[in-house]
């Protein structure tokens, strides 16, 4: 049996210097968002410079959340089908990755012209829902949004298929896919709105014409993918397969639908308290994009971090991780600070690039009050990645959506009611990043105050995989309080083989460079969204170590096994797979007796680590934990240990 060594491509994350990693990761997630967020830039640079001026630049502040809503639901499928695949790569099952991929697509294609039609058949409801309410804008909104829905399924299946080319290992590609079509909107769109005045048209159609570019870039791809081939069959939808993607993608989509929603209140908030004024919604669809280009440089910097976060984290190398997470800190608070400076300083120089001669005082002050704190928006930004790194869904998600979602919408509309006039307005988004940041930075203390805590990993002694010799490998599910490992260590005895259970993660520690707590803990997570961060670095190198060393185990011959997903690591070993339960009550007994629980505590305690290990099974093997079909014997312990025991140790010898 071959053997592979994965989990210990990753070690170099725990000596390389921190800074030469940093540069090696985070450019190129710097300059992929950049370009993503060009993107939403050009067109209103272009438009502001025409004689479409003001009223063009408002009309793509309109139309704005309605290509947001596009990109959200490309990223759903796309990100949760990249998620996927990444696990599934985990688990050594790539068999389905071409169906996972083909029902992205397809739905992807299908809910792309489901939202054409919508947009298309509602038109004008949704652009006058998004701010259109002056029959000027309205018209230039109209006109812009024609191309922009026409491409929508250019660009939804672009957002689908990229991120599935960079799980695939080809972000480079992915990259230049995105930056063809940006530099082609970039060419065509003075060609379209100066030589051909084509008006708001033109700058439609150079944006159509770009994601033509970069869908086509991405489809060709699929004919010389490194990892997956499609076919006919691909394509038809696995409803099951798209359920997990969904699932995997939805932190993606309520990224993304945050902007929407925010986009949407502060456009009718706009005409609410200054109504006639038809340059305000495009001020400001300038500034959220001017901010976007900031936070991107900041969340790069950070996601390209991620890697090496998590890696050291769960080796406990937990000075490498203060320090890491210092210089994203400190480029993120230079990057901040720069933005901060720009914008206080020469808001009206920045507007100025996008047509704004004599700048109104809401421009200013949307630069100088509204994104006044912009260091903070992208400081936390780094603080909810550095959790998602260390696998800390819940904190990770909280903190992304606290400015948005939980401060920023309701102050938004709140403050301006306490005076009826615009002015408490611009104080909705400072208050709401102070407020995120001081969760945030509460969060980030009690993390470094643990880890200093722990800073000491506990000494543990090297041990080796015990010799053996040719026979069967019994491998042991059991449920808690059922007596797996009791039942475990006494086969081995009669067996006369070794055993492992706890043995496994110090292995597996030895072999990825991880703390053993680390690995420990991966089967204690039971978190709603620990699916999310399944795939992170530290996560993926510790299951890999703990299969490596399964194999490693099972190359030596027969032993004991329980736990970890053993049953199906080693399916290639045809293992006796055994399934150890009891009723709830005997179960009961023996944690109250083992552990010293009481009669609650013990029913709490066995119910929270069967829905663990069920969860971790999942995870690692996509099946059902405890389904009988998958064993080749299960058995209820409470007929006696020592029974059970015998009736395995017969059926082993049977087998042999």
């Amino acid at each position: 049996m071959e053997k592979t060594n994965q989990s210990n491509d990753n070690k170099f994350l725990g000596t390389e210097k921190i800074k030469k990693l940093l540069k090696a990761f985070s450019i190129p997630c710097v300059l992929s968002l950049i370009i993503q967020a060009l993107y939403n830039l050009v067109d209103q640079i272009f438009i502001g410079n025409s004689n479409l001026g003001q009223l063009g630049n408002t009309a793509t502040g309109i139309v704005y959340p309605l290509t947001v809503i596009a990109l959200a639901l490309g990223l759903f499928i796309g990100d949760g089908c990249a998620a996927c695949i990444s696990i599934n790569q985990g688990r050594n099952q790539t068999k389905d990755t071409h169906k996972t991929i083909g029902t992205g697509i397809t739905i992807g294609l299908i809910v792309s012209v489901i939202l054409v039609a919508i947009s298309f058949i509602f038109r004008k409801g949704i652009l006058v829902g998004f701010g259109a309410k002056e029959a000027s804008v309205l018209q230039f909104a109209t006109e812009y949004s024609t191309w922009i829905i026409i491409g929508f399924p250019l660009f939804l299946l672009a957002c689908v298929l990229n991120p599935i080319i960079r799980a695939d290992g080809s972000p480079k590609y992915a990259m230049l896919s995105m930056a063809l079509g940006a530099i082609t909107n970039i060419i065509l769109d003075p060609i379209f709105i100066y030589a051909f005045k084509m008006g708001m048209n033109g700058a439609a159609l150079a944006t159509f014409i770009g994601q033509l570019v970069t869908f086509v870039l991405s489809a060709v791809y699929f004919f010389k993918s490194k990892n997956f081939k499609l076919s006919i069959k691909s394509f038809i939808p696995d409803f099951k397969l798209l359920w997990l993607s969904l699932k995997l993608g939805i932190s993606s989509f309520l990224t993304q639908i945050s902007i929407v929603i925010i986009s949407i209140v502060t456009n009718n908030i706009l005409n609410v308290y200054l109504p006639g004024d038809t340059a305000a919604i495009g001020l400001l669809t300038i500034a959220f994009k001017v901010f976007g280009i900031v936070v991107s440089i900041a969340v790069g910097i950070a996601s390209g971090g991620q890697p090496i976060l998590g890696y050291n984290y769960g080796a406990k190398k937990y000075d490498r991780v203060k320090q890491a997470f210092k210089y994203i800190m400190l480029t993120t608070l230079l990057v901040g600070v720069v933005a901060t400076v720009l914008f206080e300083a020469c808001p009206q120089y920045i507007l100025a690039i996008f047509g704004y001669s004599h700048v109104p005082e809401f421009g200013i002050l949307i630069f100088r009050i509204y994104l006044g704190f912009i260091l903070l928006t992208c400081l936390t930004k780094v603080v909810s990645i550095l959790f998602q790194a260390i696998g800390s869904p819940v904190k990770s998600t909280l903190i992304a959506m606290l400015r948005d979602l939980i401060f920023l919408v309701p102050l938004t509309i709140l403050l301006p009611m306490t005076t009826k006039t615009i002015y408490p307005f611009y104080w909705s988004a400072p208050i709401s990043d102070i407020l995120t940041a001081i969760i945030a930075f509460i969060l980030l203390f009690i993390l470094f105050k643990q880890m200093t805590k722990e800073q000491t990993p506990k000494t543990k002694n090297n041990i080796s995989i015990l010799p053996s010799h040719k026979g069967v490998i019994v491998t042991i599910s059991r449920q808690h309080g059922a007596g797996g490992r009791e039942i475990g260590q006494k086969i081995a005895q009669k067996l006369g083989v070794p055993f492992y259970d706890k043995e496994l993660t110090a292995l597996a520690a030895q072999e990825s460079g991880l703390a053993q707590e680390y690995i420990e803990k991966i089967e204690e997570k039971n978190s709603i969204l620990y699916n999310l961060y399944l795939s992170t670095e530290a996560n993926q190198t510790a299951i890999k170590a703990q299969e490596n060393v399964l194999k490693e185990i099972a190359d030596k011959g027969s032993c004991v096994i329980v736990g970890r997903a053993a049953d199906y690591v080693l399916k290639d070993y045809n293992p006796f797979k055994v399934f150890i339960y009891a009723p709830t009550e005997f179960k009961q007994k023996r944690i109250m007796t083992n552990y010293g629980d009481n009669e609650d505590l013990a029913k709490t305690n066995m119910e929270k680590a069967d829905k663990r290990r069920a969860k971790f099974y999942e995870n690692v093997t996509g099946q059902a934990w405890g389904n009988v079909a998958n064993y080749n014997l299960a058995i209820d312990s409470s007929i006696g240990i020592d029974k059970v025991v015998e009736q395995i140790y017969l059926a082993v010898q049977n087998v042999k």
